[in-house]
């Protein structure tokens, strides 16, 4: 499959968005904001293609480690990605299988060094590489044009922060920044045009296996919304391999059904952790607001080219045989098989992880409830006896 990275990375930016709502104030669009400065202050400086297409890739994940570092923290109240590392040695983590045209170390880990060596870990001067010194200057504009501070004030904020800043670097935003055309780039409206007209024409063969690497980051950052979902996407992907295997799938259907486990509870992003953590049984608004996470999986899926069958099966994991499931109410005639393997999987996982209003059942406890939901019509009475069997 040819694919743009970029463009896949815009895709699922929007779930970093969802991701760091609390963490960063009127956060939406910043990795795409962060991306565009980036890229621009590249432009300057007459990057390769090559390097711009890496900057942009590094610019999108930047902040892929916050939940992680959230969900480890002591206080999520007290919690500020300004002054805490934890998520650049996680994001930095997170990457590591990644496939970059050209392999850069430490820039998710250094992104937030300063020029004059006071960052986190100290580094100084050209040891910090250069798509961190690029990345930590976008940062501060991008969060600060999110808070609402106008150009004048942002230009003179990094003037008067000078020391901090590779100085090659903050002469090319200072060039760029004197054109409104450039701030106006930035604006929800047109940050994402302005960043895609930007990318580089370079797409990559990659088969499903190799994008498989990058749906797990992700999965990895849904695991870390919640302690109650720490290993929940991958221990669906696992047996959903397992089951492919157990029916022969082709090793093309195998890797799309483990990206489709991976990403199926992208949606959850955008659902308050106090919904996900309560303790007690939800009320019905509460409810409509776990409800919408399946939509918000297909929105993004769907504005990626060649995504059309995993956008199907991540997003009627909770559809129901019998058109009683959300967020459509899909029927048996719309769900195929591999939505129906899907949702048994999700469901057995579910049941047999702990939540915060019980423990986890065990496997005969589990199959027990899913063979009454078969026997109601809503689940897939075949997959369930292969499950039983397999796991």
């Amino acid at each position: 499959m040819r694919i743009n990275v970029n463009e896949f990375l815009i895709s699922l930016s929007r779930t970093l968005d969802f991701a760091e709502k609390g963490v960063l104030r009127n956060n939406y669009n910043h990795g795409m904001r962060v991306a565009y400065i980036a890229g621009r202050i590249a432009l300057s400086l007459s990057m390769p293609d090559e390097n711009l297409f890496d900057l942009i890739s590094f610019s999108l994940l930047h902040d892929n480690g916050v939940m992680k570092a959230l969900l480890d923290s002591p206080s999520r109240e007290k919690f500020n990605t300004e002054t805490n590392p934890a998520h650049c040695v996680e994001g930095e983590k997170n990457i590591a299988a990644f496939p970059f045209l050209n392999r850069e170390k430490n820039v998710i880990l250094y992104h937030h060094e300063h020029y004059d060596g006071s960052g986190f870990f100290g580094i100084s001067g050209r040891d910090i590489p250069l798509y961190s010194r690029v990345i930590s200057l976008a940062d501060r504009v991008a969060i600060r044009y999110a808070y609402g501070y106008t150009s004048d004030t942002i230009i003179a904020q990094i003037n008067r922060e000078a020391r901090i800043f590779d100085p090659v670097v903050r002469e090319a935003f200072l060039e760029m920044s004197r054109y409104m055309e450039f701030w106006l780039g930035m604006d929800d409206m047109f940050v994402q045009s302005s960043l895609v007209s930007m990318l580089p024409k370079v797409s990559r063969e990659l088969d499903f296996q190799k994008i498989r690497t990058i749906s797990q980051i992700f999965s990895n950052i849904i695991d870390a919304k919640s302690p109650f979902t720490g290993s929940h996407s991958r221990g669906i992907s696992e047996k959903v391999g397992m089951i492919c295997q157990y029916y022969e799938f082709d090793d093309t259907t195998y890797w799309k059904m483990r990206i489709a486990a991976d990403l199926h509870d992208l949606g959850k992003l955008a659902v308050p952790n106090e919904i996900l953590d309560k303790p007690g049984k939800l009320d019905v608004k509460e409810f409509r607001v776990i409800q919408s996470h399946p939509y918000y999986t297909r929105k993004v899926l769907e504005m990626i080219n060649g995504f059309e069958d995993i956008t199907e099966w991540a997003s009627n994991h909770h559809e129901k045989l019998n058109g009683t499931g959300y967020p459509y109410g899909f029927g048996e005639d719309r769900l195929d098989f591999n939505s129906r393997i899907l949702a048994c999987v999700d469901i057995y996982q579910a049941l047999t992880e702990d939540r915060p209003y019980r423990r986890g059942l065990s496997h005969e406890d589990a199959i027990r409830i899913m063979e009454d939901m078969a026997g109601n019509h809503l689940i897939e009475s075949a997959v369930v006896e292969d499950i039983n069997s397999i796991f």
